[in-house]
């Protein structure tokens, strides 16, 4: 066995270094938080986190609704902690988005963890700033998103695998493998992407065959048993006991986890018992348009943006173009350049590795290199629905940048012309890029022209001084991202819960418009009912509605039931989930509520099919029509516009 590696802890590093990496934090702390009480997330996700905040039965299955009759189309891990900040803190926008914020400065030390473990404070702190200063991330951690849970889980898993190679000790592999399950938790099996990554770099930096593969095979096995244990769980809990599942035609929270926002991206149909991947039109969707998107390959849970970004990027070269590009790729050269030198540097020679660090630092630039072709490889060859699915880059590419940046300054003062044309010529080709991203990004004029400016001295000064080059180049290599991020100072440019984007527009055409920043909204925030949807409700009400603890009302589109719980809290009854294809009620169903004395009113949204239980139950004998509400005619913006209007029903009982 070799000999472990002294930890190296950031509270041991010098005041000024610890100063630093605290700026680093604050500053992205202050980006992430200035408008946060503006940043509301898609109501679909944001009723769900207000059902699971009011109810612990609606917590432990991830329930749409107040009354768990139905779960969310996805693994409601994410939105644990959303619920519980609004169990603390009440119902607001900020409460939702807290916990993202708390996640985001979570990864971006993690980051400065593991680069100070492999390459000492600089590369900690470039690592931490290149994190910081990501645009997807600046927007998507000031936004309730699963993928900020996800990231998170996944920047702790490389941490605690870190340890498990430096230590030599196998028991941190266990916690990693937790961190990967924690991931599955919030957005399924794109925690995976990073498991050949950890797998293979585990036999990379694990000396001796039999124990590099049985720590690999430990780490494998547990990242999945931690992945699936608790869908097992709901399994096995008895139907009557538990949410009907969505994304699923037969109550099967596997075929809604593997299969509906699985395989069916992929083979639409090829799982069993989902209902096949779709996009949602409120639950009235029609077939044909559901047989289009699946075979288009558009995910199932890719809910509409209002930035107008959702689904973009549908070529294989997305990664390369907008509107993914600006959000994750302004230090594409470094991580590449990042990548090839670690990989060169410490490759094992004609009798191995020098030293257990060298093998060590080999390991995880594997890690990082396979983990980031991994997902790249994954969001190519699939359609990218919504911008935050690129922050599955994010935490490789930072960190390979900082290894870059600190192979760039080792090598200058290396020995031998070669060595010393390595820093010139990734600054020649970061800067070449530059170029050809600056047109389309649309940044605003005061950010652009000092973020050039700074990127001109600092790659001057780094050439020309050997003492303040690791500054100079540092500065220079994040001063662009830096100006795309402080874009979101300005709240319409700081993308949405639906669709994290920063800056004007998905299409860069907009490069005229001015860019302000907006009084700072750190917390408060509250949904809000539309006009006619408020009407609707206050119609039910009226009609007695939600009378003793029961539902308002029974509707067949989670665009009307999604915006009242989430404004209100109250229980309304959904059937159809998000696809508008999930059975959770039949005719039977309501039939025998409505005649127990159950839920007496029910919205019907417009373009409801024949075979619809809503409408069957709401137009049988003993049901008369309260009124009808035209979304179009009163301006209705967002999700509910995914329905043209709907119509209230009143039903006597048994």
């Amino acid at each position: 066995m070799e000999s472990p590696v002294p930890l190296a802890r950031w509270w041991r590093e010098p005041w000024w270094a610890r100063v630093a990496l605290g700026l680093i934090v604050a500053g992205f702390t202050v980006l992430t938080c200035w408008n946060l009480a503006r940043g509301g997330d898609f109501s679909f996700y944001e009723a769900s986190a207000r059902s699971m905040s009011q109810s612990w039965h609606a917590l432990l299955f991830g329930a749409f609704d107040p009354a768990a009759t139905v779960t969310l189309d996805k693994l409601s891990g994410f939105a644990v902690p959303q619920a519980l900040s609004i169990r603390l803190f009440g119902m607001s926008i900020s409460a939702i988005a807290l916990p993202q914020v708390i996640e985001g400065i979570v990864t971006v030390v993690a980051c400065a963890v593991v680069g100070l473990r492999a390459g000492g404070r600089g590369f900690g702190l470039v690592a931490a700033a290149a994190a910081a200063s990501t645009p997807i991330f600046v927007s998507m951690f000031a936004h309730p998103m699963e993928d900020g849970l996800l990231t998170v889980a996944l920047a702790v898993a490389v941490v605690w695998w870190q340890r498990a190679m430096l230590t030599a000790r196998s028991w941190p592999l266990l916690v990693a493998a937790l961190f990967v399950g924690i991931g599955f938790q919030a957005k399924m099996m794109a925690a995976w992407f990073v498991l050949p990554a950890l797998v293979v770099a585990t036999l990379a930096g694990t000396p001796g065959r039999r124990r590099a593969l049985a720590r690999a095979g430990a780490l494998a096995a547990s990242a999945v048993v931690a992945s699936v244990a608790w869908i097992t769980v709901i399994a096995l809990v008895p139907a009557g006991s538990r949410p009907y599942v969505d994304g699923s035609t037969d109550d099967d929270v596997f075929a809604m986890v593997f299969g509906y926002n699985g395989l069916d991206r992929f083979a639409p149909g090829a799982w069993p018992g989902s209902v096949g991947a779709s996009a949602s039109t409120g639950g009235v969707g029609s077939t044909l348009t559901a047989i289009v998107h699946a075979l288009s390959g558009h995910a199932a849970s890719a809910h509409a943006s209002s930035s107008g970004t959702a689904g973009a990027g549908a070529s294989y070269g997305k990664l390369l173009e907008l509107p993914l590009v600006t959000q994750i790729g302004w230090l594409y050269p470094a991580a590449v350049a990042g990548l090839v030198l670690g990989l060169w540097r410490f490759r094992p020679r004609r009798h191995g590795w020098s030293s257990p660090a060298r093998r060590q630092r080999f390991a995880l630039t594997v890690l990082l290199g396979l983990w980031l072709v991994t997902s790249a490889a994954v969001l190519t060859v699939t359609r990218v629905p919504h911008t935050a699915y690129v922050a599955a880059l994010g935490v490789p590419l930072a960190l390979l940048a900082a290894q870059a940046w600190r192979e760039g300054i080792r090598l200058r003062r290396a020995p031998g012309a070669t060595a010393r044309m390595t820093l010139p010529a990734l600054v020649l080709v970061q800067g070449a890029w530059w170029a050809v991203l600056l047109p389309t990004a649309s940044l605003p004029l005061v950010l652009l022209v000092p973020a050039i400016v700074l990127a001109v001295v600092g790659l001057t000064v780094g050439v020309v001084s050997r003492r303040a080059a690791p500054v100079a180049l540092a500065v220079a290599l994040l001063c662009l991202p830096v100006a795309t991020s402080l874009q979101v100072l300005d709240d319409a440019r700081d993308g949405s819960g639906g669709d994290a984007y920063v800056g004007v527009t998905a299409h860069g055409d907009h490069s005229d418009e001015r860019f302000a920043v907006s009084t700072p909204a750190p917390w408060g925030g509250t949904p809000q009912l539309t006009p006619a949807v408020a009407q609707l409700v206050q119609s039910a009400r009226d009609h007695g509605g939600g009378n003793g603890g029961g539902p308002l009302f029974v509707t067949d589109s989670w665009a009307i039931s999604a915006q009242v719980i989430d404004a209100t809290g109250a229980s309304v009854l959904t059937d159809g989930g998000y696809s508008g294809r999930v059975p959770v009620f039949s005719v039977d169903d309501l039939t025998a509520l409505r005649e127990s004395g159950g839920p007496h009113l029910f919205v019907v949204a417009d373009g409801a099919p024949e075979g619809d239980p809503v409408r069957e139950v709401a137009t049988a004998p003993g049901c008369h029509e309260l009124g009808s509400w035209d979304f179009g005619a009163h301006g209705e913006g967002g999700e509910v516009n995914k329905v043209t209007g709907a119509t209230l029903y009143r039903c006597s009982g048994g």
